[in-house]
This record gives structure tokens, sequence and C-alpha cells, in this order.
């Protein structure tokens, strides 16, 4: 399961205020990469001058998505050689003395978006891979240079058929994790973000388009009824309009399936709603076996 934390963090169910040794938060923030960031901000002026943020502190400065992360610590990479350590407030990574891809943010030293995208790919499953690399993408990172930070080590393999397979029009890390089941089980792949019309003009962009067999995927997220709100807007405004849109969309002549977070988690429940739609076509992606496995890459020696 790919625990996806909200853009905005998760509710923080208890009040967290020492940051380090003698620095306390007056006003704890409401979720948790907030208050990562503050401890970010905390650590910043106590690290040393071959230190950047990485992994998931990186990936909170860049804005790309986080999977069951810990956030708990701040995440250094040292590039003075030795061995890595958990201190009190930070987990320190050791890299070989060529400095790692970085860059700044402001005033804080941090990996590079390919950089930290590759660190995270590398780690995880193919479908959260597909999600960072999707996103990398959709940040300006450039395909070459994330394909060059993936290569050799743990990880190297689903990470690098991640990358060849991500694509900047997913906008959201759930349409990646669907994305990537489809791809997993053989599912003809749709088109993304096509823009459709009727007669009446402009219906939308839908997620996922299976255009010769009149099916359209979408995911519903939580998002959409709640940080994606314009201004006024409610919840119950933005179901009437998906109701509408579903309607012009069923008018068009399309059958639409739709998938919640629940079966994003629940293996084989994209597919076989899609496949009850589309029929029983298998086709070979080519994914590589590591592509499929649904272990946590292990450290290759």
């Amino acid at each position: 399961m790919h625990n996806l934390i909200p853009p905005g963090g998760a509710d923080i169910p208890v009040p967290i205020l020492k940051l380090r040794p003698g620095v306390r938060l007056e006003q704890v923030p409401d979720t948790d990469i907030a208050l990562h960031r503050e401890r970010i901000s905390a650590a910043l002026p106590y690290i040393g001058l071959q230190s950047w943020f990485a992994r998931e502190s990186a990936a909170v400065l860049h804005g790309l998505p986080l999977f069951r992360a810990d956030l708990d610590l701040v995440h250094l990479l040292y590039s003075g050689g030795g061995h890595g350590q958990i201190r009190t407030i930070a987990h320190v990574y050791k890299t070989p003395k060529v400095p790692p891809s970085t860059t700044f943010i402001g005033d804080i030293p941090v990996t590079t978006v390919a950089r930290t995208a590759a660190d995270l790919m590398r780690r995880n499953l193919f479908g959260p891979a597909l999600a960072w690399a999707d996103a990398a993408l959709r940040l300006g990172a450039p395909r070459g240079e994330l394909l060059r930070e993936v290569t050799g080590g743990r990880g190297c393999r689903h990470a690098t058929e991640a990358v060849v397979r991500a694509d900047p029009r997913s906008e959201s890390p759930y349409e990646s994790l669907v994305r990537a089941q489809l791809l997993q089980g053989g599912v003809p792949l749709p088109e993304l973000q096509a823009s459709l019309s009727d007669a009446d003009g402009f219906v939308g962009r839908p997620d996922f388009l299976w255009r010769r067999q009149g099916v359209v995927g979408e995911f519903d997220g939580e998002t959409k009824y709640t940080t994606l709100l314009a201004p006024g807007q409610t919840r119950e405004d933005v179901m009437r309009l998906q109701e509408l849109r579903q309607r012009r969309l069923e008018g068009m002549g399309l059958r639409v399936v739709r998938w919640g977070k629940d079966a994003v988690h629940d293996p084989g429940a994209v597919t076989a709603s899609i496949r009850a739609l589309i029929g029983d076509v298998l086709v070979d992606h080519g994914l590589c076996p590591e592509a499929h496995d649904l272990r946590r890459p292990r450290h290759r020696r």
C-alpha cells in the first residue's frame, strides 16, 4: 500500500513543540509537512558546508509527493565520506567525496529535483517511483538528468523504467499509481488529459481516455473537494459540477469509471474495473521484472 501524504500534510494529532535542544515553536503548525519545514529551518544554522537537505526533506522543499515518509527527522546528505548516522534531529546519509547534484532554494542547500526524485525512486516500489518521475518532469527536471541520477546502485532498474515511462501530464500522484497498475497489468494505455467537447462546448480533460473503446477513467481525489476549492466554492458545488460533467460525457457515448483511494490501494481492482469495460486485451508493455516486484528494492552488491 502506498499511503500518500496530502500536499498540505496530514493533521498532527498531538502538538510537537521541541524542534532541537533549545528551540521550541510558539505556534505549532497544523500539518506534518508544515512542521517539517520548521524542523528544516531549525536545523539550517547548524549544518556544515558539505551538507544538503535530501530525500524526504528535499521532497518537502521542492513540492514532490511523499508516501509514508519519515518526517520526524530532517534528512541530510553529507559528502565528507564515512558512515551515515541518526542524530537527535537528523538522519545523516554519507555520500562519496564527489559532491552530489545540488542547488539552493533561497539560502537552503538542497539536492536537485532530479537527485531528490532519484533517491526516493530507487528505494521504493515502481508505483511511487513513477509518481516521483512524473512529478519531477512537471517541475521541470530534464528526463536525461533523471536517467543519469538513477543509473547504478540500489533499485536502478525499476527506477530507470519509471523515468522512461514518466509523463508530466499525470496531474496527481494517484493518477501515476493508476498508470503504474495499468502498465503492470498489461492494460492498453490511455490518452492522458485529452480535451473533450460536445455540442455545447468544452466538457473537460479526463484523467484517462480509451478513445477507441469509448471509456473514460477518473481518479476521485479528496483534494478537489478541499484544498482545490475556488474561493466561495463548496464541496457540494464541486459534486454538482462533477455530476453534470459525467452526464455530458455519457451523452457523448462514453462510459465512465471512477476510482477512489481505496481502489488504488486494492491490488487488481483498477485493472479489473477497466477490463470489464474494454475487454481482456493483454498488452506486453515490456516492463523489467523489478517493476513488477512488490518488495522494496534491496541493496545491490
